[in-house]
């Protein structure tokens, strides 16, 4: 069963008002720092408060958009109470980075999904001598034939790979998930909320890390479904727990929204979205999705894409 919400939506539509987020001058360790005294701060607090209900969330309602709740380092972070009870970090700074909207790109079933993306090297299977690596992926759309991944050096504005270089790793990938059924996912996110709570009865260490998981998982390959970017963003923040951070670096440095659900104490990298249009863009710090796409055959270049740029 999904949370009830405690005070309906209407602070998610006023949120939606607000001016684009700006670039914050923190880097990913102290922002990280930062987003776990929020979360200490807010686990005190509901420990302290006397009689409230078991499972009641610390919500901070603004009077006014963006009224002031806490400050967490002057001048630099503030925490605001808004967004539907979520709690949500501001960064002030530049403007953030726009990629625009996909553009349509219709898949076969026997095609493949094309994804090239920068990754810091700890988190792949790469052995090269690099602290960050680039990596295409071939899926095929259906989840039922083999696919392949390739691995390399490379900076961000770099090429595609190279399968023939000495330093390009090949990895077979088998099954993956059938894009079509991301296809069937409903895009209105209360919906698609509701379907996802259903989906992930019984996993996770919490119901709500289990929903959390299922749409990282499918957030690069759901760019390419109209609609389904912003429904995911939007369905993820009502998650109880997500805290919504604005000026978000990815691996490249662009600079977006994000997306970070604390448990058991601890809080993740966040998911970074567009702030315009909700497109994924990367993971805080590690991962930024650089080009996507439909190819015919597993390893061959994309015969139709989106790039989404360096920032």
């Amino acid at each position: 069963m999904i949370p009830e919400r405690p005070r309906g939506t209407e602070y998610d539509e006023l949120a939606e008002l607000l001016p684009a987020p700006g670039d914050p001058a923190l880097n990913p360790e102290r922002r990280r720092v930062l987003r776990q005294h929020l979360m200490s701060e807010i686990g005190r607090k509901r420990a302290a408060a006397p009689g409230s209900p078991r499972g009641r969330r610390l919500v901070v309602w603004a009077a006014a958009p963006l009224a002031l709740a806490a400050t967490v380092v002057t001048g630099t972070v503030v925490v605001t109470g808004l967004r539907g009870g979520h709690e949500v970090v501001q960064s002030p700074g530049a403007v953030a980075t726009t990629v625009g909207r996909p553009p349509v790109i219709k898949m076969k079933d026997g095609q493949f999904l094309y994804q090239r993306r920068v990754m810091t090297g700890e988190y792949t299977a790469y052995r090269g001598d690099t602290r960050v690596v680039q990596r295409e992926d071939w899926l095929a759309v259906t989840g039922r034939r083999e696919g392949v991944a390739l691995t390399g050096p490379g900076p961000a504005a770099a090429a595609r790979l190279d399968p023939e270089a000495p330093t390009t790793e090949h990895m077979a990938m088998s099954g993956g998930a059938d894009h079509r059924e991301l296809r069937e996912l409903p895009t209105d996110p209360r919906q698609l909320l509701a379907h996802l709570y259903r989906e992930t009865e019984g996993q996770g260490p919490t119901h709500e890390e289990a929903v959390f998981e299922y749409i990282s998982g499918v957030l690069e390959p759901a760019v390419l479904v109209p609609g389904l970017s912003e429904a995911l963003y939007r369905a993820a923040r009502r998650i109880p727990g997500v805290v919504v951070e604005t000026g978000v670096r990815d691996r490249i440095g662009r600079t977006g929204t994000g997306l970070a659900l604390s448990s058991s104490g601890t809080t993740r990298p966040a998911l970074v979205f567009d702030a315009s249009s909700f497109v994924f863009l990367g993971v805080e710090g590690t991962t930024a999705l650089l080009e996507i796409g439909v190819a015919d055959r597993a390893g061959e270049p994309p015969v139709d894409s989106w790039n989404l740029g360096t920032g």
